[in-house]
């Protein structure tokens, strides 16, 4: 009976502790655990260029819309491993997160047309103003 109840003390730890990846799926570190309070990401694939243009065209009239905010655009290569030092689960490629707070407020991710990328990260970044 001693032993069960040392195993359930020590178990239960491990067990809350797994149980918060959802949680942790939103968090974003940067490898020199610095906090992030407002930041553009751009996740690109080097291998597969041609499903990004669409991302590519957004952020140049992203970047027209709001200079300031894409300044410090920061773009991750997901074949390489520092990706794993960016974001705890890295989303799929392409992908443009938008980051306030050390807490993603917008995720585009996949095959979409322009517009459909603008649309919520341009209304994420204005909320940045407020």
């Amino acid at each position: 009976m001693k032993h069960i109840l040392t195993f359930l003390i020590l178990s239960a730890p491990m067990l809350f502790l797994t149980s918060c990846d959802d949680i942790s799926s939103n968090k974003v570190v940067l490898a020199e655990d610095q906090f992030i309070e407002k930041q553009v990401i751009f996740f690109t694939d080097e291998g597969n260029v041609s499903r990004e243009i669409p991302y590519y065209d957004a952020i140049i009239e992203l970047k027209k819309q709001y200079p300031e905010h894409f300044k410090k655009l920061k773009v991750v290569s997901l074949n390489k491993e520092t990706t794993n030092r960016i974001t705890d689960h890295p989303p799929a490629s392409p992908a443009i997160v938008v980051v306030e707070n050390n807490q993603i407020i917008c995720k585009v991710e996949g095959t979409m047309s322009k517009e459909r990328i603008i649309k919520p990260v341009s209304s994420a970044i204005k909320n940045w103003g407020q």
